[in-house]
């Protein structure tokens, strides 16, 4: 039994030549494949897949589960938000270092605002070549400050950033977030599925843009 978690960030040669194993695979050999986006998988991929959706917990159960563990409220419920609902990836995403590096970014980002050196969001977003979360962390802010301009506060998924999503949506209009947006989501799929792209030339272009 083989275990493949997050399949829908493989690239997609790798998603090819798993696809020739699922097509002539070992004998006696399962393959169970965990992800979150299944339209983001080959068509001739998914074609060979049983599903099983898996639910997560009740939002107000996980958030009484991280307070058992310690977390405070707020923090919980901004977690598990950021994470899908996910309560053990939210767990991971509050422990101190990885929850402070958050917290730097949206400091950084209400200075930027202030300043309109978008450049200064480089370093916050480029710690780790490996690592996705500042990128999450930041189309999570620029669709928070979208359902600010909507009226939609009740969606809101940073639930502990309000005044940093309000600087957002008095800075820029709702047109060019929502471009903004688009165009964040667009860079992180090339970091995903294509290799060897130049992480840092990447997000340099994406702050340039950003007018």
């Amino acid at each position: 039994m083989l275990w493949l978690p997050n399949v829908e960030e493989l690239t997609e040669p790798a998603a090819n030549a798993l696809l020739q194993i699922l097509e002539e695979p070992p004998a006696n050999t399962y393959f169970i494949m965990s992800c979150q986006t299944t339209s983001r998988l080959l068509l001739t991929l998914r074609s060979r897949c049983l599903y099983w959706p898996l639910s997560t917990p009740n939002e107000s159960h996980s958030v009484r589960w991280l307070q058992q563990l310690g977390h405070d409220e707020l923090r919980a419920r901004t977690a598990l938000r950021l994470c899908g609902a996910a309560a053990l990836a939210a767990e991971a995403l509050l422990q101190p270092a990885r929850w402070q590096e958050r917290l730097e970014l949206c400091t950084v980002l209400q200075n930027v605002i202030a300043s309109g050196d978008l450049l200064a969001l480089l370093p916050a977003l480029n710690r780790d070549k490996k690592d996705y979360g500042p990128i999450n962390w930041l189309l999570s802010l620029i669709a928070d400050a979208l359902k600010y301009h909507y009226g939609a506060q009740e969606f809101i998924v940073n639930t502990d950033q309000p005044q940093l999503l309000v600087m957002l949506a008095e800075r820029w209009p709702a047109g060019l977030l929502h471009t903004q947006w688009n165009t964040w989501l667009h860079g992180f799929r090339q970091l995903q599925e294509i290799n060897r792209v130049n992480r840092e030339l990447l997000l340099t272009n994406q702050l340039l843009n950003w007018k």
